[in-house]
């Protein structure tokens, strides 16, 4: 529950700051690259042992959201804007999951587990509703084990603690994350045939 109302307080912040920087001339798809620049960045600093890499993977992660609250703030909102955004999720995720390629190798099979798993339940989603499976609304509320917030959050503690030379730590937890990752693209299979099953008993 306290996650839950945690989400709600953050969504509800974005809300907040998409007014504030509303008179800005700035598009949101312009907040949706400039996570990704951030994201470039802070990977490039990482892998080159610099701390700042992770003050960059915090903006970029901070203004995950902010696009989408300054286009409804703007009414801006857009079907390319939706694509675009959650290509760029991928996009983020992928350069933070990067630098930890060149650590420990135990961590590699686990890190292209994630990477799976984190591809295979955007693809899930899409895939069901591109054909017609499932409809877009129904589609893109399904539930998953690990969802996107809880990951980038265990990716972003798995980076600090690579920083500080907490190798094994690391380790253990991009495994979690990748056995987590992995079930989720499993649950979610059922998850689509249980509602394709509903709609077609209701």
């Amino acid at each position: 529950m306290g996650l839950f109302m945690m989400k709600g307080s953050l969504s509800g912040f974005q809300e907040k700051i998409g007014e504030i920087i509303r008179p800005l001339p700035l598009h949101p798809n312009h907040i949706t690259i400039l996570s990704v620049i951030f994201a470039i960045a802070g990977s490039y600093f990482l892998w080159k042992n610099d701390a700042l890499g992770l003050a960059f993977f915090v903006l970029a992660f901070a203004i995950d959201g902010l696009d989408g609250a300054l286009a409804r703030a703007k009414n801006l909102t857009s079907n390319f804007g939706a694509y675009l955004d959650g290509i760029s999720d991928r996009f983020v995720e992928f350069f933070a999951i990067l630098p930890l390629l060149f650590q420990a190798q135990l961590m590699l099979p686990s890190i292209f587990t994630l990477f799976f798993g984190t591809c295979m339940v955007s693809f899930s989603k899409a895939y069901a509703d591109h054909r017609e499976v499932l409809d877009s609304k129904t589609a893109s509320k399904l539930k998953t084990l690990l969802p996107r917030a809880e990951r980038v959050i265990g990716i972003f503690i798995c980076l600090a603690l690579v920083q500080f030379n907490y190798i094994y730590e690391a380790t253990l937890l991009m495994w979690a994350l990748a056995i987590l990752s992995a079930v989720s693209v499993i649950y979610l299979q059922f998850e689509v045939y249980s509602k394709l099953e509903k709609g077609k008993s209701g």
